[in-house]
């Protein structure tokens, strides 16, 4: 057999065994293999202390469930193309929901913290919310958060509703919605009929749930940047943790509106393709259509489809790689212990607020009280001087 035949037979059974492309997961393992190149972690974990197991698995099972979800609803969308069993208007934001989710979950878990009590708490200024967020991470999720919200209120702009008897193209649920008076057709070039899958009903879900999960983000990242300390805990220590902290769950947020986004842009690609066929009055359906009309962006529509899939997948790799990383670190952080399980952590000083824990009230030679910078914060704890640090 030569070479390029049997190139081609195993591309296509390779083909045959994995999911279709649309899937998410498809693209995300391909990417996450790619992404491999780069082998250092782009999450890491504190040291020790509570926050270090909570961020584990905020990290691990927080990332995969959103791409099980993810994988999920692409998986129903391709084996229901016809949205005559599920309605794609609420799957599509499902994997934003579920971030939002996460990243809900983890402020109940960050809350059960023990904290320090009123007299040995540093004073330190009010943090804005993305004072720990990692900037390059934190832009990414807003530029794609905006992607979101202008290709879903554009196309909604589009709908209108449909009279009775006109002529409907498209696919769509069993009960047309167009029936009730909802706008969710787009009128065909001239006047040639009405084509489903544009307008408000389609894409209110999706808004909604961004706004709920830029809402969660923002409240969790304000309340962790602005949580009290202990006076003698160590600046460095606690920036570290809160950077941390604030880096995976930006990711994790960022995982989900470009799942989010791959899929509304997937569906607007898709209805933006269609193209319809006229036929003069009385003339059969298998004849040659008089001429064939689309839709009012079929020029980019194709990159918008295909482009849906490959931002799909760009959003299951970085879940991917954030699980695995957190995995990896937690992994990297016994061997230390195991390594020198005498030597007491790092990050004790500075993340461990358990009642008890001796390392929370000292403070290392040469450290810096927590405030110390170009702020002007007071440093007072349960017997210790107040000291105002400049």
């Amino acid at each position: 057999m030569e070479i390029p035949t049997w190139l081609f037979a195993a591309l296509r059974t390779l083909n045959d065994l994995l999911p279709p492309v649309e899937i998410a997961i498809t693209l995300g393992v391909v990417f996450f293999g790619l992404s491999r190149i780069r082998r250092g972690r782009i999450v890491s974990l504190p040291a020790s202390g509570r926050r270090s197991r909570e961020l584990t698995g905020i990290g691990i099972g927080g990332s995969l469930t959103v791409l099980v979800v993810a994988t999920a609803t692409s998986w129903i969308a391709t084996l229901d193309p016809t949205q005559q069993m599920w309605l794609g208007w609420w799957l599509r934001p499902l994997p934003l929901l579920a971030a939002a989710g996460v990243i809900a979950v983890s402020w109940f878990a960050l809350r059960r913290e023990p904290l320090p009590a009123p007299g040995e708490r540093a004073i330190s200024p009010r943090r804005r919310w993305w004072a720990f967020a990692p900037l390059p991470a934190l832009w990414l999720t807003t530029a794609a958060a905006g992607m979101l919200l202008f290709v879903s209120v554009w196309h909604s702009m589009m709908g209108v509703s449909a009279p009775a008897g006109a002529n409907r193209y498209g696919i769509g649920p069993v009960i047309d919605p167009g029936a009730a008076g909802l706008p969710v057709y787009m009128p065909a070039p001239d006047d040639n009929g009405y084509i489903w899958g544009a307008g408000w009903p389609n894409h209110l879900a999706t808004v909604l749930v961004m706004l709920v999960a830029a809402t969660a983000l923002v409240l969790v990242l304000s309340s962790d940047a602005n949580r009290p300390v202990f006076a003698r805990s160590t600046a460095p220590g606690v920036r570290e943790e809160r950077s941390i902290t604030a880096r995976l769950l930006v990711c994790i947020a960022l995982g989900g509106v470009l799942l989010t986004l791959g899929a509304a842009l997937a569906h607007i690609g898709f209805v933006g393709e269609m193209i319809v066929g006229i036929h003069n009055e009385g003339e059969e359906q298998e004849a040659v259509a008089r001429f064939y009309v689309g839709t009012g962006y079929s020029d980019f529509a194709p990159l918008m489809h295909k482009g849906g899939y490959l931002v799909q997948g760009i959003g299951a790799a970085l879940l991917l790689r954030l699980a695995v990383d957190t995995w990896r670190a937690r992994e990297a952080r016994n061997r230390d212990r195991a390594r020198d399980p005498e030597e007491p952590a790092p990050g004790d000083a500075a993340g461990s607020a358990e009642p008890g824990n001796a390392a929370a009230g000292s403070v290392p030679s040469g450290s810096t009280p927590v405030g110390s910078g170009t702020d002007s914060d007071t440093v007072s704890g349960n017997g210790v001087a107040s000291e105002t640090v400049r």
